[in-house]
């Protein structure tokens, strides 16, 4: 059984009432009380929380619009030909992206795959020198691997065949040797004689 220690402050207790009903309503209203608060401190963190993630959205929704826009409306002078002066405004994004494709196809590298120190020592861009050290390495590897595997069926084939062959030529070799035919006659042979003598 639990003990409960409760402290109740009665000022004033009318005629009607006694002490009992009087603490069992303190009680009540107090636990009421409690309870209400827990509830309405859970709830308004659940707010709180959701309103935040409410308002993080909206503010990321808003950012990445107006920068995309702006990004999009952005232009960068370039170029057309190296001789001529005209230039055309494109878009950032079109900019990059030519950057880029003239960056991996440009040869700048030398046999290797060091950056080359003369015009005339270029001799791969960037995407050929991963993809020829890409190709090298694969093919290295399994090349390897292949010879490796085929060395060995071949050896066990071999093996396979020499026991085959070694054991055929034991076979008839023992059995000449032996004379297995003519002992096999000679002991039918004695055989039926000791079956006449009886």
């Amino acid at each position: 059984m639990a003990k409960v220690k409760i402290e109740v402050d009665v000022d004033w207790l009318d005629e009607d009432e006694n002490l009992d009903d009087v603490i069992k309503s303190k009680v009540i209203s107090g636990l009421q009380d409690r309870l209400i608060q827990k509830v309405e401190q859970k709830v308004l963190t659940k707010i709180e929380r959701e309103a935040e993630e409410k308002a993080n959205e909206v503010v990321d929704t808003f950012i990445h619009g107006a920068l995309e826009k702006k990004i999009d409306e952005l232009k960068i002078p370039y170029k057309k030909n190296g001789w001529g002066s005209e230039v055309e405004l494109i878009p950032i994004s079109e900019f990059i992206g030519m950057r880029y494709e003239r960056y991996l196809t440009e040869k700048t590298l030398d046999e290797h795959g060091r950056e080359a120190k003369y015009s005339s020592d270029r001799k791969l861009s960037i995407s050929e020198y991963f993809i020829q050290n890409y190709l090298a390495k694969e093919l290295t590897s399994k090349v390897s691997t292949m010879i490796q595997t085929a060395r060995k069926d071949a050896e066990e084939t071999i093996v396979k065949a020499l026991e085959n062959n070694l054991k055929e030529q034991l076979s008839v070799d023992i059995i000449q040797r032996l004379n297995i035919p003519q002992m096999l006659e000679s002991l039918q042979n004695k055989a039926s004689e000791l079956d006449t003598k009886e």
